[in-house]
């Protein structure tokens, strides 16, 4: 036995060296017949069953029921027990287990997103998406689906957290599943696509028709039922998800394949839905290259042959949990005789007498003794057996190795029994110790939550076609509001989660010291802003820098932010397709943004019903600032509106006809000239600079000059002001 593998499998794991056929498993196809594909279901259930339950491989069923039992601390079977014998339970395998799910799982997980590219639009839409995601995982309890992951991890070899699309709320739910439910495929190695995932699900009879309501008759027929009756339809039944990849498809686009099936029925077949596939129309891209099965795995201990660790802390502790419990139980029953054994000599006392002793300090006790003997002569006490202090010292030695394999000293669980460490300094040190054998378990987590986040935005390009509003507060208190729809979301080069996001961190020492080194100017701001916990380092920094030269210029960058960051929404919308109705409350710096996107080749190699689109939105929204310039001039100038006389703003200019070429020179008509000059009009000739004045399809800009207003019923003429915002549409928008 000692020469043998420990996982042995001829077809999985001992393969020899030669070559050929090792297994032969039937193939999955949507493009079978139902009956012969819930047969290769079944045939793959079965045998991946078979491989992961084998007594001289994972026997992975009975491991994982022991291991619940020792975490639930149900260790001792009572039957092997005599009557006295305490079940005595001193369960560490639960105490070092809870310390470290309370270590890895400290905080709410977070992502970093990586923007496209450096321009101001990929950076700032990145920043709504990595709001939006964070408000996510927040909002459904991220944290909790992680913790009881680490859990199963723990005890049943694998923790598996699943993404789904809920229609009842319109949003992507994270939902912790129990490995028991799911069956893996026994070839799939860690990191790879698996082949085929078998999750076994229960609803109620009326829920699986709600779900597949084209089958309720085929699902009637399967239950043996005519019509729906309430009692049926509160009957629970369990039917079959299966992710499977189909491996006759024709691209890897195809692939990857869903199908539910409960008795010999098939509810329902298709491709992934999770992903956007080129005949749909849907002109929105999609984050990961090719579709995936939504499942997100959580291991520890494995060599990478596997889904499921070959082994975890629990298992090796457990042997020890034992002799831990028998070190408790010889103590207590030992210390149970501490009072000595009574011992009466026979016939001294009546044996129905003797059974009524209690050894109460006020009992007396008559008893029969010859007259010669004294009363000592019939009764005597046997001493209690001392405990040799080895015994206890074991029990302690014990209780330490079982931590020392989980990686839980006193110091890390908050135990303070042991007296051995005599300074802070080096508990503190011991606790640091015990962090660092941890922080390979967050390392590990951190990889799998990669994958969750990477996922979550996928799913959002495909289920999010409205727009889904996130609420929430920053770090400093701050409102956040954010609006996310498919249209909006960047295409971004990378998500991760932010690595440390797991961990409670000793923010007030490291702030302290960072504090100190201030005072004593050992330490620059920005790297200040870091150790403080400030979110935007970089930002605070700059900020400070502009708000010390030049105040004012820091409210305008915040003004321009703001403005900015809606013209990058509308711009994205717009370009996917969809209508983005134009903003009331804007500056001139939002139509400079408009103006820049004009520039990108985004815009200039779009389709021209989008370009189109786009100019007509600018048109507007230029329209709008202009009535308002209009109307703070005639303010300034002293021209009293009397406030019941309606106000008709003036008319836009019509959108050029639709799907009109790009001229040549890519600018559109009615678009102002982007590299500043004057374009000549028609039947001007070239090189001759064409009168100022508003360009085609754009409204005329209110001038800040004009003719003396006479103000307060006097003669003298008063120079109507000059309106703020007309100089810098002049200069965004050449010619109005």
């Amino acid at each position: 036995m000692e020469d043998q593998p420990v996982f042995s499998d001829s077809k999985v794991d001992n393969i020899t060296s030669e070559t050929g056929i090792i297994d032969d498993l039937p193939v999955l196809s949507l493009k079978g017949d139902d009956r012969e594909l819930i047969s290769n279901f079944k045939r793959w259930v079965t045998d991946s069953k078979s491989y992961w339950n084998d007594k001289n491989g994972y026997d992975l069923e009975t491991n994982r029921n022991k291991n619940e039992r020792y975490f639930l601390g149900r260790q001792i079977d009572r039957s092997k027990l005599y009557a006295y014998q305490v079940p005595f339970v001193d369960n560490q395998i639960y105490v070092g287990t809870q310390a470290i799910m309370a270590y890895v799982t400290g905080q709410d997980p977070s992502c970093e997103i990586t923007p496209e590219d450096d321009s101001p639009q990929s950076r700032v839409m990145a920043e709504d998406l990595e709001t939006a995601v964070n408000i996510h995982t927040e909002r459904f309890q991220l944290k909790k689906k992680v913790k009881s992951a680490v859990k199963n991890m723990y005890t049943k070899r694998v923790g598996i957290i699943k993404l789904k699309y809920d229609p009842t709320i319109g949003d992507i739910v994270p939902i912790s599943l129990d490995p028991d439910m799911v069956i893996l495929d026994k070839n799939c190695r860690l990191g790879e696509e698996p082949r085929f995932i078998c999750e076994i699900c229960t609803d109620t009879v009326g829920g699986l028709i709600k779900q597949f309501p084209d089958k309720e008759g085929k699902i009637l027929e399967a239950l043996g039922r005519q019509r729906k009756t309430p009692k049926l339809l509160s009957q629970v039944v369990a039917y079959n998800e299966i992710w499977f990849t189909d491996e006759t498809a024709e691209d890897a686009e195809s692939n990857e394949c869903v199908a539910w099936y409960f008795n010999d029925l098939v509810l329902d077949k298709s491709k992934n839905p999770n992903f956007l596939y080129d005949n749909e129309g849907v002109a929105i891209k999609n984050f990961l290259d090719y579709p995936t099965k939504p499942y997100v795995f959580f291991n520890y201990i494995n060599d990478g042959t596997h889904l499921i660790d070959q082994t975890t802390p629990i298992e090796q502790a457990i042997p020890l949990q034992d002799v831990l419990n028998k070190r408790g139980r010889q103590i207590v029953e030992n210390a149970d005789t501490a009072n000595s054994l009574l011992v009466l000599k026979s016939g001294s006392i009546p044996d129905e007498d003797a059974g009524d002793i209690t050894r109460d300090p006020n009992q007396v006790l008559m008893l029969d003794t010859p007259d010669e003997q004294p009363v000592s002569s019939a009764y005597g006490e046997i001493p209690p057996h001392l405990l040799p202090n080895y015994v206890i010292a074991d029990k302690q030695d014990i209780k330490n190795s079982i931590h020392n394999i989980l990686g839980t000293p006193s110091q890390f669980r908050g135990d303070d029994s042991d007296t051995s460490v005599g300074t802070l300094g080096e508990a503190q040190m011991m606790k640091s110790q015990a962090s660092g054998r941890q922080d390979e378990i967050v390392m590990e987590i951190e990889l799998s939550l990669d994958r969750y986040f990477r996922l979550l935005v996928q799913m959002m390009k495909v289920y999010y076609t409205d727009k889904k509003p996130f609420a929430s507060r920053d770090n400093d208190g701050k409102f956040q509001y954010v609006e996310l729809s498919r249209e909006s979301m960047p295409n971004v080069a990378n998500i991760s989660i932010a690595h440390g996001s797991l961990l409670r961190v000793d923010r007030e020492r490291r702030e302290n010291v960072a504090m100190t080194m201030a005072k004593l100017g050992l330490i620059d701001p920005y790297n200040l802003f870091k150790d403080l916990g400030l979110k935007d380092a970089d930002k605070r920094y700059e900020a400070l820098v502009k708000f010390k030269v030049d105040p004012t210029s820091l409210v305008s960058d915040v003004k321009s932010e703001v403005q900015d960051r809606d013209a990058y929404i509308d711009f994205a919308v717009i370009m996917n397709g969809q209508d983005a109705q134009p903003r009331q409350e804007i500056q001139p710096s939002h139509i400079l943004a408009h103006r820049q996107q004009m520039l990108t080749d985004r815009f200039l190699y779009a389709d021209p019903k989008l370009q189109q689109a786009f100019l007509h939105h600018v048109q507007q929204e230029v329209q709008i600032i202009s009535q308002r310039a209009k109307l703070e001039a005639d303010d300034q100038a002293g021209v009293l509106v009397d406030p019941n006389v309606p106000i008709t703003p003036q008319p836009p200019t019509p959108p050029a006809p639709q799907g009109q070429p790009m001229p040549a020179g890519g600018v559109l008509p009615g678009l102002p000239n982007m590299g500043g000059a004057p374009q000549p009009q028609p039947g001007q000739p070239q090189g001759q600079p064409a009168p100022q004045g508003a360009p085609q399809g754009m409204p005329p800009m209110p001038q800040g000059g004009g003719a003396p207003v006479a103000m307060g019923g006097g003669n003298a003429p008063v120079a109507a002001p000059v309106n703020p915002n007309a100089s810098i549409l002049q200069s965004i928008l050449p010619g109005m």
